[in-house]
């Protein structure tokens, strides 16, 4: 047998098992610190005011990038509706703590990635999160809803880019 076909039946599969369990491994021990810090009140901290200013700018951004309306956004943040679209239109902050921008941080970066991997093509992202993805058998804006779902779909994005593969 020759070694393509040991890479490509062998190898490779291993390489992207060990890369899956990896990401699994890593978002557990990341919620295990969120926990804790949670626990300790670390996370109710508030953020300074440039801070704050500069990651709401952010994640107000990357929602945008993906195409999420506030509500969704809202959702994602935990926080409200009205609240999100009074400080997008008042260009107030909406991250105010530490246990916000938690939350946001996975909507930034999964941002980042697919701006990163589809070229910077607005509606090639829109188009990815709106429609049915058969590895969560959900579309991706679904998951962005539910608890750590943003998390999961930045981990999968970034196994398909760590696998050399297109979103």
């Amino acid at each position: 047998m020759s070694f393509e076909f040991w890479f490509a039946t062998v190898i490779l599969p291993g390489i992207v098992c060990c890369m899956a369990w990896a990401a699994v491994l890593l978002n557990e021990w990341h919620y295990k610190r969120q926990r804790a810090r949670a626990r300790s009140g670390e996370l109710h901290q508030p953020l300074g005011p440039e801070d704050a200013v500069l990651v709401s700018k952010a994640t107000l951004r990357a929602a945008a990038h993906l195409s999420l309306p506030d509500p969704v956004l809202a959702t994602i943040l935990g926080l409200s509706a009205s609240g999100v679209e009074q400080g997008r239109e008042s260009q107030t902050p909406v991250i105010q703590d530490w246990l916000t921008l938690e939350r946001a941080a996975p909507v930034i970066r999964l941002s980042r990635a697919l701006n990163q991997d589809l070229g910077g093509d607005a509606e090639a992202v829109e188009s990815w999160v709106r429609s049915h993805n058969t590895a969560f058998d959900e579309r991706p804006i679904d998951i962005l809803q539910t608890a750590g779902g943003p998390q999961r779909v930045l981990d999968h994005v970034q196994a398909l880019l760590g696998s050399s593969c297109s979103v």
